[in-house]
């Protein structure tokens, strides 16, 4: 079983219409609705890919109610939910027509509070008490009382020998410091912020790859849509290229990324091998609508068009 834990799901609504202009009154044609938090999209992947793995959220309201119903129902999974006070946010996704034009509108973060934090430090805890085989923590944390809650996960998996996958930003990441999870993902401008630089160069991307591995972190790797990847894996570097693509949605790439490292890794595929097969992941969602609805055969097809290269070693 591979814990996959979200600090800021949502209700993820889709409402397809035709072109309309800003000041329109619009009537939607068709409406598709989803359990998003990017923790959800990877569980949902590493289904798809063969795997047992579990969602560990918040979730609060009536729209929590219908996400774990979602999550149970259609996506067969079983969540190990931690409620909250707050209601969980909606995303509404509106797209036109069947074109890849979309705009996305956001409900605030939800107010955590301590208890609840704390509650789902125990459920994790008792979790991975009954043996897990990896845990995945991913996407931003919505208040302070759950920015630590990443860096004692980690603590905690790593003195049960359990590997933890990281996929992070602002103040979650900041708040890691003394362990660090063995596999860690960025986008380039994720990275670009954590590095304090306005604009993260090619330079400053081996710096902070060389620098996760001086913390212990095995494999590194940092995104760029649909541009090479740049990959710290087996204290060597590589550039991963994906294949050239007409994207459906892009959105939920970098989480089955995620999940295609997990899979690989606990696959123990060789290091380039493991690259190809997580990039492969990637694209392959790209290719769907819903996040993390990959096809296993599609993701081993685009693998095999992932050039990957070496461009250096750690220092």
């Amino acid at each position: 079983m591979i814990l996959c834990v979200t600090l800021n799901p949502c209700l993820d609504k889709t409402l397809i219409v035709p072109p309309w202009r800003p000041g329109d009154l619009v009537r939607g044609t068709a409406i598709r609705e989803v359990v998003g938090g990017k923790g959800n999209n990877v569980a949902r992947a590493l289904t798809r890919l063969g795997r047992s793995a579990r969602p560990v959220t918040f979730l609060g309201g009536a729209v929590g109610t219908a996400c774990a119903t979602l999550l149970r129902g259609d996506d067969r999974l079983d969540p190990l939910v931690i409620p909250s006070q707050a209601p969980t946010r909606v995303i509404l996704t509106v797209r036109t027509g069947e074109t890849a034009e979309q705009s996305a509108f956001f409900d605030p973060d939800p107010a955590i509070t301590s208890d609840e934090a704390e509650e789902m430090l125990r459920s994790v805890g008792d979790a991975m008490r009954s043996g897990i085989e990896a845990l995945t923590l991913s996407g931003s944390s919505p208040s302070p009382a759950t920015h630590d809650l990443y860096s004692e996960l980690i603590a905690m998996a790593q003195a049960r020998r359990v590997p933890v996958f990281l996929d992070t930003y602002g103040p979650a990441l900041d708040a890691i410091w003394g362990f660090w999870p063995t596999v860690i993902q960025l986008n380039r401008r994720e990275a670009s912020a954590h590095a304090r630089v306005p604009s993260l160069s090619d330079d400053d991307a081996a710096a902070l790859l060389d620098n996760w591995r001086r913390r212990g972190v095995a494999c590194a790797v940092i995104t760029d849509g649909p541009r090479p990847a740049e990959v710290l894996l087996g204290g060597k570097r590589y550039r991963a290229i994906p294949p050239a693509v007409e994207a459906v949605n892009p959105i939920g790439s970098g989480d089955c990324l995620l999940a295609g490292l997990v899979d690989g890794w606990l696959g123990r595929l060789a290091p380039e091998d493991l690259i190809r097969h997580a990039l492969g992941c990637a694209v392959a969602n790209a290719m769907t609508w819903d996040a993390g609805a990959i096809d296993q055969a599609e993701a081993a097809r685009w693998a095999g068009r992932v050039e990957v290269e070496a461009s250096g070693g750690g220092n």
